[in-house]
């Protein structure tokens, strides 16, 4: 991590809390119970745990970060809702006999499809997703001083606090950090390096 961004983003992920664990993805193949799209599948089952219970199912706003096992922070994504209206487990169905697995699924819509193909790519990479808090956030700006701090003028409005940081880091984003944030960044390439601004 060689910028102003990245440290950042290390700093926010250092103080966010552990909340799921993907050991691996692989076995069956498996799809999910929706109509129609892309987010069917099938896809890869995860070897997961939930670390915490209470962080996964808060309710409040919150911004959330995807960490590789080779310190790559690969997503910044943020809920309204929580953590679990991000990260849901779900119904699981066999790709080719549509069974019904006995074990619901982890997903991501945005994030699974890059841990397929990374998992592929390098075997034995993981990855943790961390939750931080809009009042826990506050803090860590204020700590961080500008320009971030300036951001604190949003506490009281938490969704909009999170929602600045998650676009101010998608918009410095590079091989190291924000790499899966397409749709934040416009960017149409996983793992390209744009220079700060």
């Amino acid at each position: 991590m060689d910028n102003i961004a990245n440290k950042y983003a290390s700093v926010i992920c250092s103080a966010a809390t552990l909340v799921i664990k993907i050991h691996s993805v692989g076995g069956k193949r498996w799809k999910r119970d929706v109509a129609k799209g892309s987010r069917i599948g099938p896809w890869l089952q995860g070897q997961y745990e939930i670390i915490n219970e209470l962080a996964w199912r808060d309710k409040q706003p919150c911004l959330y970060l995807v960490q590789a096992n080779d310190s790559r922070i690969t997503y910044i994504g943020i809920s309204r809702n929580g953590l679990k209206h991000r990260w849901r487990t779900s119904p699981a169905f066999d790709a080719e006999t549509l069974e019904k697995l006995p074990v619901n699924q982890l997903f991501h819509s945005q994030c699974w499809k890059h841990i397929q193909a990374e998992s592929d790519a390098a075997p034995g990479i993981s990855y943790e997703v961390r939750v931080i808090t809009a009042d826990k956030l506050s803090r860590v700006l204020e700590q961080l001083g500008e320009p971030l701090s300036a951001l604190c003028v949003l506490r009281d409005d938490e969704e909009s606090l999170v929602a600045s940081i998650e676009r101010w880091l998608c918009n410095r984003s590079s091989a190291e950090l924000a790499s899966w944030n397409r749709a934040m960044t416009g960017k149409t390439g996983a793992r390209t390096k744009t220079p700060i601004s």
